[in-house]
């Protein structure tokens, strides 16, 4: 299945991002107690918002969710407010098997600060947020730990992608798509997303 680019003129004037949770809770029937289990599986959601779109994007994004047909495509989405790193190097998966809250990684500017807390990044097309400051050593190796977890092991070498992270994403039904036309030739419409896991 191919995975369809945005649009790079249609640009939302709101943004929603919510994490929806894979944990689980187990509570005992005997004696009431309970106990909650974290498993892999976390996604995104997104809700964009568009409002007075010209003609022309308005075309654009008309087309794009046509093109979708409901839940069955898949989109590259990235945050147009909250924005990559740039020029901290080209940093890539450092050891292999690696699953869970944390990611070893190498190829940074060494000995400085190379992401934020609440920054975004991408590894095997799963969007990530670094959950603590993150700073490279004197070799340019840095632990980053992340939310959600890792579903499956990224590759030794693999590229992160920090500059412009994004994740792939399906409508989250068949009902998306109500665009409002108005006059003037204005359209209002929110879509709403939610990440697809392989």
């Amino acid at each position: 299945m191919s995975i369809l680019e945005w649009p790079k003129a249609v640009i939302p004037t709101q943004e929603n991002w919510q994490l929806l949770s894979n944990s689980k809770t187990f509570t005992s029937p005997f004696n009431g107690s309970s106990q909650t289990v974290r498993f892999p599986g976390s996604r995104w959601r997104c809700e964009l918002t568009f409002n007075n779109l010209n003609e022309e994007k308005s075309r654009q994004l008309e087309a794009l969710v046509a093109s979708l047909d409901g839940m069955s495509g898949r989109v590259k989405i990235a945050s147009w407010i909250r924005k990559g790193r740039y020029g901290y190097g080209s940093p890539r998966v450092a050891i292999p098997s690696q699953l869970g809250h944390r990611l070893e990684t190498k190829d940074w500017k060494r000995n400085m600060r190379v992401l934020q807390q609440g920054d975004r990044l991408t590894v095997g097309n799963e969007l990530k947020m670094v959950v603590a400051d993150v700073v490279s050593d004197n070799q340019g190796y840095a632990s980053i730990p992340i939310s959600p977890m890792l579903r499956m092991s990224p590759t030794v070498n693999e590229i992160l992608e920090v500059e412009r992270p994004f994740g792939i994403f399906r409508l989250v039904d068949n009902e998306q798509g109500k665009f409002q036309h108005r006059r003037l030739g204005y359209t209002n419409i929110t879509l709403s997303f939610e990440e697809v896991l392989y």
